[in-house]
């Protein structure tokens, strides 16, 4: 190893040489940056999708031990305490913030605690006649038809039976039943999205 003018051994040159270091900067700078912001989408995308899943899990525990699903709001007033909150039903079962949230949700939305809308159709109630084909839970973006869908494949959504897909379509149901909720709450992503 070489002393430098002040006595210090130089490890950096012992360990890469001008041309090693030149052909890593080729090889990253050859990666297009595309690549890199589908895999970044990717990878969030799957975030959601997993945190749907413990909910959607949740959910089914939930009707398997009561008999009955949860009853809650489509999306209430206050999602972190409010009684109506399917995150306050279930605060038994999962704890924690990170698990109630989308990633690609703006900031002011997940500072509500809460990224997703609630069949609240099921609410009580103790059957569905196809579980597989039932939603429970579906991207709270779903309520604009102006925003973006927050993932590559489109929005994730859990049904009954705790599956979650990645869908460009949603539930045509949700548009007949939640329709003056969807169009309050369609204000409040806009005023989040503008932010």
């Amino acid at each position: 190893m070489k002393k430098t003018r002040f006595g210090f051994k130089s490890r950096i040159s012992s360990l890469f040489t001008l041309t090693e270091i030149l052909a890593v900067s080729a090889i990253i700078s050859s990666v297009p940056l595309t690549a890199f912001v589908r895999a970044k989408q990717k990878a969030v995308e799957t975030e959601c999708m997993n945190n749907m899943r413990q909910v959607g899990a949740a959910i089914v525990s939930y009707h398997l031990s009561n008999g009955e699903y949860p009853k809650a709001a489509f999306f209430p007033e206050n999602p972190k305490s409010g009684a109506d909150s399917i995150r306050v039903v279930l605060a038994e079962e999962l704890g924690g913030d990170k698990v109630w949230l989308c990633p690609a949700m703006p900031e002011k939305l997940k500072e509500k605690g809460l990224t997703w809308v609630y069949n609240d159709t099921l609410s009580g109630k103790q059957s569905t006649p196809d579980p597989s084909k039932t939603w429970i839970l579906v991207e709270f973006s779903c309520v604009s038809r102006s925003a973006p869908e927050p993932h590559p494949g489109g929005y994730n959504i859990v049904y009954a039976d705790g599956h979650v897909v990645t869908s460009r379509t949603l539930p045509e149901d949700i548009t007949k039943n939640q329709q003056a909720m969807i169009e309050r709450l369609e204000k409040e992503f806009q005023l989040a999205v503008a932010e």
